[in-house]
């Protein structure tokens, strides 16, 4: 082996090489030998060349969260060790996980959005490491940008009866790129179709029909540049047979049931071949008056009708449908009903009571409880029917109301309390009042502007109140309707209808003149813009 290797080191002559070889044909095959050795055997006892990613790339940007990261294979390299982290030559993703001879990985769950990562692959075979190979990074996008899930829009989720050549639709979804499908026949399956990728459409017609009187589960995942929807919830809905529905037994309210509710629901027995249902509800014989006559009330198996009238024999019939047929000759049950719901009774206030007066601007409601009532609806108003304090509020079954701001002052208030039940509410109930606490009036009379119009014409864009020869003012302050002080003014002072700076409304507001003598003046004006 030495003289072989001493030859080949040798700078000889082609010449004498060529004689050597054709004087001694066993010398050809020996350098044959050396050459395959020194060719691959020394090249088998170095460790392999290092690799870079091809996905993402280099220094790429907005890379999905749900990233699949790929390398370039390399001659030689028996595994891949692979690192991971969020700053350079970090390991707090991955540290040094080995992923055998296979060319990419996805990370066990969603990477972090808007975040730099760095990578590093490390081929290997049994001399060793790639020796300095360097360190790669990419940044991925915003996690918001990854579409959310859709709604099955056909069949809808759940459903029955399903013809077995239905299309699949569904909903669109703003910002998906694409979808992909999955469909099995057990949860979790795929034996129909596996994550196939449907595009940009909202709709799949599958290339065979469905299995008959089966149950079909669904995933379906938007997905655009961003990544995937995460955890998409599966679909369900169950395929029909090959016939119409059989009828079904309706369960509540029984037949020839007695003093059934006037408010009673009609419950059945499902028909997994049915992919909907027809009621017929006819009043005191069969053939009677129609309450509902083959009305479509859906795929459920519970429906509430129309309130029925008390002490009334009814006949119901369930008819279930799917598009091979309607089901033969269903028979109708019947049942009586008891006496209807009765309304509770009205109440009274009992704080302040009705017609009292010299209210306080703070006082609270309080009324009688009626009994059954579960609950009651307040409206308060400055005239009758009026609600511009409280309107139509459910207090629930509280018997007391504490007002928000203080009542108007010199007013009187209208008060309605209708207690209501499930069923009903009260009926007729009487509007009660109370006059609040109001200012002490005087004969005097000074002069009050009954409107301004402060828009900047010219003309009256400021309300003032002056002084007569015979009363001197000391005072006047202006409240709105509820009795909040808006402004103080003194005698010949001008408001331009603003309060803290912003213009007040349209409306009418209160004033209150204090005299030098210690009389006072109440009354209104009008803000007109």
């Amino acid at each position: 082996m030495s003289f072989l290797i001493f030859l080949l080191s040798l700078k000889v002559d082609q010449l004498v090489i060529n004689r050597l070889v054709f004087n001694f044909p066993k010398i050809k095959i020996l350098l044959s030998l050396v050459f395959f050795w020194v060719i691959f055997g020394l090249d088998a006892q170095v460790p392999p060349d290092c690799t870079t990613l091809s996905s993402p790339l280099d220094g790429e940007t907005n890379v999905s969260v749900n990233t699949e990261i790929q390398w370039v294979a390399v001659p030689n390299a028996t595994q891949y060790f692979l690192s991971m982290g969020t700053s350079p030559g970090a390991t707090d993703v991955l540290n040094r996980i080995s992923v055998g001879n296979s060319l990419n990985y996805t990370p066990a769950t969603s990477l972090m959005p808007n975040t730099v990562y760095y990578v590093t692959v490390i081929p290997n075979n049994n001399n060793g490491d790639a020796i300095n190979c360097m360190e790669e990074s990419f940044t991925t996008g915003n996690a918001s940008n990854i579409p959310g899930c859709v709604t099955l829009s056909n069949p809808v989720a759940g459903a029955y009866g399903v013809p077995p050549g239905t299309d699949i639709s569904w909903t669109g979804q703003t910002g998906a790129a694409g979808y992909f499908l999955t469909i099995g026949t057990t949860s979790g399956g795929n034996d129909i179709l596996n994550n196939f990728d449907t595009g940009n459409v909202t709709s799949y017609d599958p290339p065979s029909d469905f299995p008959l009187s089966q149950r079909i589960y669904i995933t379906i995942t938007p997905y655009n540049n961003a990544g995937e929807s995460p955890s998409c919830a599966e679909i369900t809905f169950r395929t029909r047979g090959n016939n119409p529905p059989m009828c079904t037994e309706i369960i509540d309210p029984i037949d020839g049931g007695e003093f059934i509710s006037v408010t009673a629901n009609i419950t059945w027995i499902r028909d997994f071949n049915a992919s909907g249902y027809l009621m017929t509800i006819e009043k005191t014989s069969i053939g009677g008056v129609k309450i509902l006559d083959n009305f479509d009330v859906g795929s459920g198996t519970n429906f509430k009708p129309p309130d029925f009238e008390g002490n009334t024999v009814y006949y119901v019939r369930i008819t279930p449908y799917n598009d091979l047929g309607v089901a033969p000759n269903c028979q109708p049950i019947s049942f009586t009903t008891g006496a209807g719901p009765v309304p509770p009774d009205c109440t009274n206030l009992l704080v302040p009571q009705n017609g009292a007066s010299d209210i306080g601007e703070n006082s609270n409601l309080e009324w009688a409880a009626v009994s059954g009532a579960f609950g009651y609806i307040l409206s308060v108003g400055t005239s009758s029917g009026g609600t511009d304090l409280v309107n139509m509020l459910d207090v629930g079954n509280a018997t007391t109301y504490s007002f928000e701001q203080p009542l108007p002052e010199a007013s009187t208030i209208f008060v309605t309390i209708i207690p209501y039940n499930p069923s009903l509410v009260a009926e007729n109930c009487r509007e009660e009042s109370f006059t609040t606490t109001g200012f002490e009036e005087v004969d005097e009379s000074i002069p009050v502007p009954k409107f301004f119009t402060p828009n900047n014409d010219g003309f009256n864009d400021q309300w003032i109140v002056s002084s007569t020869p015979e009363i001197e003012i000391s005072t006047v302050h202006i409240f709105n309707r509820y009795g909040q002080l808006l402004k103080q003014l003194f005698p010949d002072q001008g408001w331009d209808g603003n309060f803290n700076g912003k213009p007040l409304a349209s409306d009418s507001y209160w004033y209150r003149i204090q005299t030098a003598e210690g009389n006072t003046q109440v009354g209104f004006f009008v803000l007109k813009r």
